[in-house]
């Protein structure tokens, strides 16, 4: 009596070839997977000393932004205008500039015959001092040149970068303390 196995049909034969090569890749993802786990857990020691270092040099730069000051001398170099009444209320003397006519009408006392009324005319010469009171308002239009040199000192702390600064510190300081706690190494290969 032959009792041979019947004879399995193509598709019954694709799917048990299928589950033989899903079951074959599945094995060899896992054992990279566990090469790639053992591999980077004997670099934790390299991986922990390279973040300690870089996130350090962020908190230590961002520390010294938060201690920068800004030192500069700003030019100033520009023209203002200004505009005024100017009062005057004081004595001075003026100069005649030239001969100055004067023609005045004048009463002349003849004593105990009268008096007699007329004009003088005569001429201050020039280089004549004047005594004066003057009492007036000068008005000024004018601009003024303004040239400087400012120094300036800019504490960016004190001056609104110090809040982000804490803030970017305070972001990093649970990163570092994380770090901190992973172990030095991890040796599953010596």
């Amino acid at each position: 009596m032959n009792t041979a196995a019947p004879r399995k049909s193509f598709p019954r034969r694709l799917w048990e070839a299928l589950k033989s090569l899903s079951l074959i890749v599945s094995m060899v993802i896992n054992l990279v997977l566990i090469v790639v786990v053992v591999v980077l857990l004997n670099q934790i020691g390299g991986i922990k000393t390279t973040l300690s270092s870089v996130l350090g040099q962020l908190d230590s730069a961002f520390e010294g932004l938060g201690k920068s000051t800004i030192v500069d001398t700003i030019v100033i170099s520009q023209t203002v205008p200004v505009q005024f009444d100017l009062p005057l209320d004081q004595n001075t003397s003026v100069v005649t500039q030239g001969p100055v006519p004067i023609n005045a009408q004048a009463t002349f006392s003849l004593g105990q015959f009268g008096s007699i009324n007329g004009t003088v005319s005569l001429a201050l010469p020039q280089g004549t001092s004047l005594p004066v009171h003057l009492q007036l308002s000068v008005p000024v239009s004018t601009t003024i040149p303004v040239v400087f040199d400012q120094p300036v000192s800019i504490n960016l702390y004190q001056k609104g970068l110090g809040n982000v600064v804490d803030k970017l510190r305070a972001a990093l300081a649970p990163l570092i303390s994380l770090v901190k706690k992973l172990p030095d190494a991890f040796v599953i290969f010596p």
